[in-house]
């Protein structure tokens, strides 16, 4: 059994407040609820199926009857028929068309749990990610502004220089493009973070705090790309749900044959009438029957239905065969590029060390003489390139195991320690079982 552990201590309070909160108030999330419960209801209204249907029906009249007798006698009688009628009908046996109905309809509903699972998983890995642009962004107006302040200092310092002629007119003008260039990349940055401001404010509904900290993850992920796989095609509610989609499609077989079979009705009846006709003050009717119907030809249309449906079954099959592989397809892609993050990060920190040497070397040497400006210049933005890489990198990484667990259908508030509203699924769903009456549920 693979385990996910999650340090409560791992993240920032700004970022779990950010998935939670956008987890609690998403109105899409909202709407998918509300769609579910709504097919709850099916469940019901099967069940129903198998109850009594009562009804209750009452009629006032008024007749008037003419009569000519033998002797061209003719007489007008008045009476004001009233009657009460009570109507049972039980249905008794219909080939287990009830019972495929009512499992079709439960893996329809498992279904729409599975989709709303996954939509709040892909919610949570937009949040997430949202979140991480923004401190991705905050970091690299941080270098870009202290990238500004360096070469400032340096375009001053060359100016300096300038004017006691130690310095070429060609030195100055490369150290005030670089500046310039410095300047229009910190202001681009800015512009950066507001951009990722708006979006993490449209998800979550909240302005972020001003400082964030990097999310700091604990989890034990299977060591294979094999393991990763196997759960993946057994957790992901994508495939949950095109898989319960084909259990219902094969159903819809079997519902659409029951109308070729025999269907058992108990039919039970009583009236009470008063004043009926010319002939009768008052009478009373109870009547028990039992109908049997047995379909024997209707054009060929049930039979057109039972092809239809097999044809769609197959259709569904096929449908949850393709996303299966379009989901290895993805996990394998995500792992990769995985593996190739890390790399990166060893081979950039390696760069970085390096590059502070030589940026300290090439400082040296410019002092003495034997080094341009211009080597100073792409000295310095080589090692500022590095960390910009760096940071892009490290958050490429977190990324990514985020979009694995979503793979793994593991991307979920418990698995986060997340602080938001229980709703118990299954809870709502037994709920409306057992509901005969009433608006309610």
């Amino acid at each position: 059994m693979v385990s996910f552990l999650y340090c409560m201590d791992s993240f920032s309070v700004t970022f779990k407040q950010a998935m939670s909160e956008a987890y609690n108030n998403s109105p899409e999330i909202m709407a998918l609820r509300s769609k579910l419960k709504a097919s709850n209801q099916e469940i019901s209204k099967v069940l129903g199926e198998n109850r009594p249907k009562v009804n209750l029906e009452s009629r006032l009249g008024y007749d008037r009857t003419d009569t000519i007798n033998t002797s061209s006698v003719e007489k007008t009688q008045y009476n004001s028929p009233r009657s009460v009628t009570l109507d049972i009908t039980q249905n008794i046996y219909d080939s287990g068309k009830k019972v495929k109905n009512l499992e079709k309809q439960q893996a329809k509903i498992f279904a729409n749990r599975a989709d709303l699972f996954a939509h709040e998983q892909l919610l949570l890995l937009k949040t997430a990610k949202t979140y991480l642009n923004l401190y991705e962004a905050i970091e690299l107006n941080k270098l870009a502004k202290n990238n500004y302040e360096v070469l400032k200092q340096h375009l001053q310092a060359t100016e300096s220089r300038f004017e006691v002629g130690e310095v070429t007119i060609t030195d100055l003008s490369q150290a005030k493009a670089r500046f310039l260039k410095a300047s229009a990349n910190e202001i681009k940055t800015r512009g950066e973070i507001e951009i990722e401001r708006s979006n993490y404010f449209a998800l979550v509904g909240k302005n972020p705090s001003n400082i964030l900290r990097f999310p700091k993850e604990d989890y034990v992920f299977p060591q294979s790309l094999k393991e990763i796989i196997e759960i993946s095609l057994k957790h992901n509610p994508k495939i949950i749900s095109f898989g319960l989609i084909k259990k219902a499609s094969f159903l819809d077989i079997s519902l659409a044959a029951s109308e070729l079979l025999p269907k058992v009705d108990l039919n039970l009846s009583a009236q009470k009438a008063w004043d009926p006709n010319t002939f009768f003050n008052e009478y009373e009717n109870y009547k028990v029957d039992l109908s049997v119907k047995v379909p024997l030809y209707n054009g060929g249309i049930n039979y057109a239905n039972v092809r239809q449906k097999r044809h769609l079954a197959v259709e569904q099959a096929m449908l949850l065969d393709n996303e299966m592989k379009k989901l290895v397809k993805e996990i394998e892609t995500i792992w990769f590029s995985l593996k190739t993050y890390k790399n990166q990060v060893k081979a950039i920190t390696a760069s970085i060390t390096a590059s502070n040497t030589a940026l300290k070397g090439v400082k040296e040497e410019a002092n003495v003489g034997t080094r341009t400006t211009l080597d100073v210049l792409d000295a310095e933005q080589e090692a500022l390139q590095e960390s910009i890489e760096l940071i892009i990198v490290k958050n490429n990484i977190l990324s990514t195991k985020y979009e694995l667990l979503e793979k793994m259908g593991r991307l979920s508030p418990s698995t986060l320690n997340l602080s938001t509203l229980k709703n118990n699924y299954e809870k709502d769903y037994e709920a409306v079982k057992n509901i005969w009456l009433g608006f309610d549920g």
